[in-house]
């Protein structure tokens, strides 16, 4: 195994380690120590990864264990000892537990370092801890849980030739994921139905966009060597709604541009071994092929065959988009090109990002159908299909916008139409 980088610098850390045939995997591990916890990854590996999770998303299970383990080393709580004897945690522990999965990183970690350290301030009261938003907090509690139940499930397991410990240990189990569950289940979850649901950017904000990253624009923001490429790859993302880990993740072999209209294939290739990015772009929905229009068809063609075979290494890479020196392009580059964007060109609200242009085309989407007269139940099966979701709950999400969007044109044509009847009705008095 082979670690490869570290996003976090405390008691303890998720690192990256690569496998021989490139599969990348998360490893929650004490800083002190640099050895992977045994529980952790049989919990990761076994239950996690078994249910086709992607590395980046396990990366981030491991992320709110890690919170667990950060509440132990606050109450001096040995976790394993506590589930392999068959303790577990008392309800005023749970409760405990509850509130530190409520607090940001740095508060946790600046009372362990309160703690550690063997000078009083008498005179210094440390303020009150910061609250994370409702679903982060549920979202670590829920991965605790899990981990909790899988981890004792083994325990249990072992106990069935000794009947009364077995009863005994099942019963204390039961008890524990009980209180916690209840506590996950009272945490309000955010009601989307009609507030703050995922909004794209206004009309003038696209127009302006499409228009300032014109190659000659006179406010393009970029250096004239990669203008034509990044005009492309935003073109990419208004005109086909997909993720910039998709973008990321195309190989030049994906893209079909032999005719008037060509396409391409999103491919799901978990731990690439043509893929050398330590972060590296994921892909989280269904493989696709999604069709490109002439003029579409036409600038990725140009990209390939005028710009990409001019610069230098990029054959040594199968993927599409590549950066300056040939290499991959890196998810922080992109990321650096939309603050470019914000920063530099007047217009341009702190909104343009990546993902907005994902709901930017699903709004267009939304009102294409409205013109087209596509029903409800089409609407979403089309919208699942081109975004690559599973569930339709994904699409509902935008359905629900549409929805709350035509309501609100009934309302507003109700009221116009009631005022002129009063403004008739006075007339006629």
């Amino acid at each position: 195994m082979d670690f490869l980088s570290t996003k976090r610098q405390n008691s303890y850390a998720v690192r990256w380690t690569k496998f021989a045939n490139g599969e990348r995997m998360p490893l929650l591990l004490p800083i002190a120590t640099g050895v992977p916890m045994e529980a952790p990854t049989f919990w990761i590996v076994g239950n996690r990864r078994a249910l086709g999770w992607q590395p980046n998303t396990l990366f981030n299970e491991l992320r709110s264990l890690m919170f667990l383990y950060l509440w132990a080393e606050l109450r001096q709580v040995d976790v394993e000892e506590r589930l392999r004897e068959g303790t577990f945690f008392s309800l005023g522990e749970i409760i405990d537990l509850v509130n530190v999965c409520g607090r940001f990183l740095d508060d946790v970690l600046e009372e362990l370092e309160f703690r550690s350290s063997n000078i009083v301030k008498l005179s210094s009261k440390r303020p009150e801890p910061k609250a994370v938003n409702a679903g982060e907090k549920r979202n670590r509690l829920s991965v605790i849980r899990s981990f909790l139940e899988f981890t004792s499930a083994d325990h249990l397991s072992q106990l069935q030739q000794w009947p009364p410990r077995y009863i005994f240990y099942q019963q204390v189990r039961e008890q524990c994921l009980k209180h916690l569950g209840e506590h996950i289940s009272g945490i309000p979850r955010q009601n989307r139905d009609d507030i703050d649901l995922p909004e794209g950017l206004d009309p003038d904000v696209i127009k302006r966009l499409r228009a300032v990253i014109e190659p000659d624009h006179p406010e393009n923001p970029f250096e004239p060597n990669v203008r034509f490429r990044n005009y492309v790859m935003i073109r990419l993302l208004l005109e086909l709604g997909i993720r910039r880990g998709e973008l990321l993740g195309i190989y030049v072999v994906d893209c079909v541009l032999g005719g008037k209209q060509g396409s391409v294939t999103i491919h799901r290739r978990p731990d690439d071994p043509n893929d050398p990015r330590r972060e590296k772009p994921a892909t989280k929905t269904r493989a696709r092929v999604l069709e490109l229009n002439g003029r579409l068809t036409e600038l990725v063609h140009e990209w390939i065959i005028h710009y990409r075979a001019k610069i230098p290494d990029a054959r040594k890479t199968p993927f599409l988009i590549v950066a300056s020196d040939g290499s991959p392009m890196s998810v922080s580059n992109i990321n650096k090109m939309f603050i470019s964007l914000r920063e530099r060109v007047p217009g341009l609200p702190k909104e343009v990002a990546p993902h907005r242009l994902r709901h930017s085309w699903n709004d267009a989407f939304s009102e294409l159908a409205d013109r087209k007269g596509i029903s409800a139940e089409d609407e979403i099966k089309w919208r699942m299909r081109i975004m690559g979701w599973r569930r339709e709950e994904s699409a509902q999400h935008y359905q629900r916008r549409t929805v709350k969007r035509r309501s609100n044109e009934v309302l507003r044509e109700m009221q116009d139409e009631l005022e002129i009847r009063l403004d008739n009705e006075g007339n006629n008095a």
